[in-house]
């Protein structure tokens, strides 16, 4: 595990804590538009070890192991109260745990996942060169990692960029989607399909696959 990382601001597990009971409820219709994109995206197949980053109440996790129930699933997240109910949500299921865990610094080994997937978390990173790098670490050679997160090429997502940096202490930015792809390459990752799209009046999203290096 990598500890040189600077750790994700303090306000980001105060803030989840205490949306972790009514999340699922007020945000439903946002996770039913993202996180089969996601999890499309991703394709995880039987046996395959996943990691879901900033797992929040774990829904995504659980559609997964509907789907794919021979999958290995692990989620992390900041917020107590958000591994809490990820942990009561997936309590039937097997081969799930759920860690509290910084995103800048991963308790797992190298090399230990075949898939990683952040939904809608990657704005909020402080330091997301120092995130990627500890995905690129923890996924074997050839492993997937799926990104899905707000897309600063809409205004819409613009205009809520520039409030949130003045009215929330927990977020920093969402990026283009050429950007996000500028940040992947210098941390080793082969993008290898991107994409955008948008629902609602506000949402516009993007999303990306990219992969480690084979082995030489």
């Amino acid at each position: 595990m990598s500890s040189s990382f600077p750790h994700q601001k303090a306000s980001v597990p105060d803030q989840y804590d205490g949306w972790a009971r009514i999340y699922d409820f007020f945000w439903r219709r946002y996770m039913n538009q993202t996180l089969p994109v996601a999890q499309q995206t991703a394709a995880v197949e039987p046996g395959e070890r996943v990691l879901d980053l900033a797992c929040g109440t774990g829904e995504l996790l659980h559609r997964i192991a509907l789907d794919t129930p021979a999958a290995e699933l692990t989620g992390v997240d900041l917020a107590p109260a958000m591994v809490e109910r990820a942990r009561t949500k997936l309590a039937g299921e097997a081969d799930v745990r759920i860690e509290k865990a910084d995103a800048h610094g991963l308790p797992f080994d190298d090399g230990a996942f075949d898939v990683i997937v952040c939904a809608s978390t990657f704005h909020y990173f402080t330091h997301p060169q120092a995130v990627l790098e500890e995905v690129h670490r923890v996924l074997r050679p050839s492993g997937r990692f799926v990104v899905l997160d707000w897309c600063r090429d809409y205004w819409t997502c613009r205009t809520m960029d520039a409030l949130l940096q003045r009215v929330d202490p927990a977020y920093e930015t969402c990026y283009t989607l050429g950007e996000l792809k500028d940040r992947m390459r210098p941390a080793n990752f082969e993008v290898q399909d991107a994409f955008r799209y948008r629902f609602d009046l506000v949402w516009g999203m993007m999303g990306a696959e990219a992969r480690t290096p084979p082995r030489p």
